[in-house]
């Protein structure tokens, strides 16, 4: 007996999966061509950071959540495939939920999304909301080269697309998240004005070339990713600046800050505050004190406050 393409359609439908058929459909932006399930490892294999703010009761707890779903993907972003998560709410009825795109820091594998990412990950999802992200282009088996934001930006645009193909996410409400790196990506995504609700940046970039000059090791590392950084120097660091074009922040904005951050000084994130001031822009800044450039330390008030900024957004 033969399964006619519709029955099979439905029944992918069904799982909450987009339906690919073809090369065409497979290579329109963020289909996902491939889907597993989260790969955690034990609690005790994890490095000194997850030990240090994760415990092993929260962690397990999350590894074992009955109450949400946590996949690894491969999505299709300008023809490459590429590596991302999606973590959702499970429901035995069907429900819509709001999206949070949410962008990683650092880049290749420094900063890439880990076990304790899934794991705040897992809250999000716990508090009602699916979780997308990308490992960007190259990154963790995916295709391409990333560029520290440049058509690596449309590995976060087409995330979206991803969203708009998912029975259960509801598109109308959607909002980024970005850590470090990912705090420049979703000023950047800003200012291509990508249909977002409100965003929240947690220790963001806001001056790569700032960065530089604390870090120049890492940044002429990080600057061999950018395509025309041999012609135009510099320029391409102000490129990705937001410090430089803060009036590119077109949705409420929520910055969390560490005080003792070591690598973005808590100096910036004042500077970049009273410019959105000075344009009347709607954000809420809050500092932490003593906490560390991811606000590790409070990251349970953090993920709280987040939370409840994204649903202040809803519409």
């Amino acid at each position: 007996m033969r399964t006619s393409p519709r029955i099979i359609a439905c029944l992918i439908a069904i799982s909450g999966l987009p339906v690919v058929f073809g090369q065409a459909s497979a290579a329109a932006p963020g289909v996902i061509v491939d889907q597993k399930a989260c790969v955690f490892g034990q609690y005790e294999q994890q490095a000194g950071f997850t030990k240090k703010y994760y415990s092993k009761e929260e962690y397990d707890a999350a590894r074992s959540s009955s109450r949400t779903e946590c996949s690894k993907i491969e999505y299709m972003s300008d023809g490459l495939k590429v590596v991302g998560y999606l973590v959702r709410p499970r429901s035995p009825a069907p429900m819509r939920y709001p999206v949070i795109i949410f962008n990683r820091g650092g880049f290749l594998d420094l900063g890439k999304i880990e076990s304790f990412n899934l794991v705040d990950f897992i809250g999000f999802a716990e508090r009602g909301f699916v979780v997308l992200a990308s490992q960007y282009r190259g990154n963790d088996g995916g295709e391409g080269h990333e560029e520290l934001g440049g058509a690596d930006l449309d590995d976060v645009s087409n995330l979206l697309a991803t969203a708009r193909l998912l029975p259960y996410a509801d598109t109308r409400n959607i909002f980024m998240y970005g850590v470090s790196r990912g705090g420049m990506m979703t000023f950047l995504e800003m200012r291509r004005n990508v249909p977002i609700n409100a965003a929240a940046v947690v220790g963001a970039v806001y001056d790569l070339a700032s960065f530089g000059e604390r870090a120049p090791g890492i940044v002429a590392e990080a600057a061999r990713l950018i395509p025309d950084y041999p012609q135009r120097g510099i320029a391409t660091l102000r490129d990705r600046s937001a410090m430089d074009w803060p009036e590119a922040v077109n949705v409420p904005l929520l910055v969390l800050h560490g005080e003792n951050d070591d690598e973005v000084p808590v100096t910036e994130a004042l500077a970049f505050a009273i410019k959105l001031s000075n344009l009347k822009k709607p954000y809420e800044l809050v500092v932490y004190a003593g906490d560390v450039h991811e606000v590790a330390g409070n990251r349970r008030e953090r993920d709280d406050r987040i939370a409840a900024w994204f649903k202040r957004n809803l519409r």
